[in-house]
Formats: C-alpha cells, sequence, structure tokens
C-alpha cells in the first residue's frame, strides 16, 4: 500500500507514526527545509477549553502512546481589556513549544518514528500524488487544497505578528489582552518560554493587512511593553480559519488545520491535529470511518467557534463587561476550579442559535 502525506506538521507526523506503529512506512511531502511552523512560538492547551480531555498530556499517551513533554506547566493567566484586569490561579493547562525549536510538538513527534523520514523541500501536486499513491493525506497546514477541492468555508481571517522577546517573565503565566484599538475583535499575549524569554504576539481580526505593523507597534505602547528587545519579529501569512464540508474524498484524506479543526476563538488547535493524523492512519489500515470520527472533532472546534460568531460583534465595553463578570468569585469558582464542561457545552447551544 502506498501513502503519500502532504505536510510535516503535527497531524502528518501524527498521521505517519500511527502508520509506522502498524507496519505502514508513508512517503512525507514537507516543502520547508524542517518540521513544523515557519515561526517558533509558544502555543497553549488550556484547561477551559480542553476538559473533556482531562489531563491533556496523560491523555495523548493512556489513548495514542504518544509522550509530550510540555514546556510548562501554566498556573497564571492575567486578562486585560482597556479598562479591567483578572488574575486567575490554579492548574490552567499546558503551554508547548510549535514551530522549529528542537523540542516543538512537531520535533516531538517527529522524534518518536523510527523508520519513517520526511522528503524535505519538496513541494507536491496532490492531484498527482492521487494518481500515483493509493492514499494522499493531505496535511498542509493551510486551506489551499480544501479550497481547491470546494470544500472549504471561510469564516474569520486572522493575521498574525509578533516575535520573541527578552526581559523577565513568569515562566509559568501567561498575559491575554483584549483591546478592539489594536487588536480588532482578536487578541494579543505574552507566553514566557522561560525566565527571560517570550513569545510576544498579536492577532488581528477585522484590520487590514497593511494595519499590522502599526497595531502591533500600538499594542506595545499601550501595554506598556516597549521597553522589550526583540530577537525576531515575524509577520507570517494570514491565514483563513474555516470549516470543510467533507473530509473524504476518493483517496483524499483532510486532516488538521486543512480540514478546518482550528477552533476561531484563540485559535487552538494541536489536540484535534493529533487526533485526526491518527484517525486519517486508522481510516487506511483498519477501515475507521472516517468521516464521522472527523465530525466528532469537528463538533467540538464548532462549539468553541462559536464564541467568535459573539465576539466580533464586541466593542472595548463589551470586553470591559465581561472580564468584570468573570471576575466576580462565583464565577470564577464555575469556570477555573469545577469539572464541569460549561464552556463547550453552551458553545453547542450558541451554534446551533448561529445555524
Amino acid at each position: 500500500m502506498k501513502i503519500a502525506i502532504i505536510g510535516a506538521g503535527v497531524s502528518g507526523l501524527s498521521c505517519a507514526l500511527e502508520l509506522e506503529r502498524n507496519g505502514v512506512i508513508a512517503d512525507i511531502y514537507e516543502r520547508d527545509h524542517t518540521t513544523g511552523w515557519a515561526w517558533s512560538t509558544v502555543g497553549f492547551w488550556p484547561e477551559i477549553l480542553l476538559r473533556d480531555y482531562g489531563d491533556v498530556i496523560q491523555y495523548l499517551w493512556k489513548n495514542y502512546k504518544i509522550s509530550i513533554k510540555p514546556l510548562l506547566q501554566c498556573n497564571n493567566i492575567i486578562m486585560k481589556s482597556k479598562n479591567r484586569k483578572v488574575e486567575i490561579n490554579g492548574n490552567l493547562g499546558y503551554s508547548i513549544t510549535r514551530g522549529k525549536n528542537p523540542d516543538s510538538l512537531e520535533n516531538q513527534i517527529y522524534s518518536l518514528m523510527h523508520l519513517t523520514s520526511v522528503k524535505f523541500d519538496k513541494p507536491v501536486d496532490y492531484k498527482q500524488l492521487s494518481r500515483e499513491y493509493d492514499w494522499v493525506v493531505v496535511a498542509n497546514g493551510n486551506d489551499s487544497i480544501a479550497r481547491e477541492l470546494g470544500v472549504w468555508e471561510d469564516k474569520v481571517l486572522i493575521r498574525i505578528t509578533g516575535g520573541t522577546a527578552i526581559g523577565n517573565f513568569r515562566p509559568d503565566s501567561s498575559t491575554i489582552y483584549f483591546n478592539t484599538d489594536y487588536a480588532g475583535t482578536g487578541y494579543a499575549r505574552v507566553s514566557p518560554y522561560n525566565s527571560t524569554q517570550a513569545s510576544v504576539d498579536l492577532y488581528a481580526i477585522g484590520c487590514e493587512e497593511y494595519e499590522t505593523d502599526r497595531m502591533f507597534a500600538r499594542f506595545l505602547e499601550y501595554e506598556n511593553l516597549k521597553h522589550l528587545e526583540f530577537l525576531c519579529f515575524v509577520t507570517p501569512n494570514p491565514f483563513s480559519a474555516g470549516k470543510v464540508s467533507r473530509y473524504k474524498l476518493g483517496n483524499i484524506l483532510l486532516a488538521g488545520r486543512a480540514a478546518g479543526l482550528t477552533e476561531r476563538l484563540l485559535g487552538v488547535g494541536g489536540v484535534e491535529a493529533v487526533q485526526s493524523g491518527i484517525y486519517a492512519a486508522q481510516s487506511i489500515i483498519k477501515g475507521l470511518d472516517y468521516e464521522l470520527h472527523m465530525k466528532k472533532l469537528a463538533s467540538w472546534t464548532e462549539s468553541i467557534s462559536a464564541y467568535r460568531d459573539i465576539v466580533d460583534k464586541f466593542d472595548n465595553a463589551d470586553f470591559d463587561r465581561l472580564l468584570a463578570a468573570v471576575s466576580k468569585p462565583g464565577i470564577k469558582q464555575l469556570i477555573y476550579n469545577t469539572k464541569i464542561d460549561f464552556v463547550e457545552n453552551l458553545g453547542k447551544v450558541i451554534s446551533k442559535l448561529v445555524d
């Protein structure tokens, strides 16, 4: 059986790992010269959004025998709007390194493979591969192929700018900023690698491309971060966070972000990327119902993304009111110190009302 995987990101590598463990070696084609995103950053797996999994690191090991070492456990989150500030403490999730770092999520999964290699610097045509291979798994991290196949639906365009900064940081803390003056209805964040370096990024929604550098500068000035020394700046191409209507088209399987599995509220999607890659492999070698299992993952994505439809209407006064509500003791207790998965359940109700 000949299997091609397009993309050496989280979903593509997870698929290849599962295939290898079942005695099948796939050909992985990666257009870049290394695995992972083109830029290095710190991702966040928030416990509040991933509550169904319990401890997500233990979940990945128990269910898929994938051992991931997180960068840090997050014990403190600070949320700031224009006129409000909320601080939350507890076991709030994990920070995960993404991109080119040797200990990134992508490279940790890659290191688990022993027989499968990646063909780097190999841009490919999925249509040609679909004629040459029995199966093609599309895990290229963007909407290009799903769009060409006619199954992609745009939802929101996200523009990211930021970089790695030197300063003094609390390693187990992350700060998130909501301010329509510089982020539209998106957000900015400071997520430490360690006590002296942090990823400082702006995820702008509802702005034009030419505005991003100006908005990032405004963010640094407004939040008193101009003193930070940046080792590098990165402005990746804007990407569409959307959804797909089908996940399997002939011998082509869509996985990860290419399958619309990035939720549109904060952009969390790493765990679903792992699962979709594994489901693709199990669909090929074990006959798993790929559409059914992917729809279950998409249901979680759409439940969280339903909040984006609300937030897109926010102004700064709305963000202030949201943080004021979150800061009330009873609400904080309900959200962060119980195991009730009300975030996803409420999101399901909202998504049905929106649809």
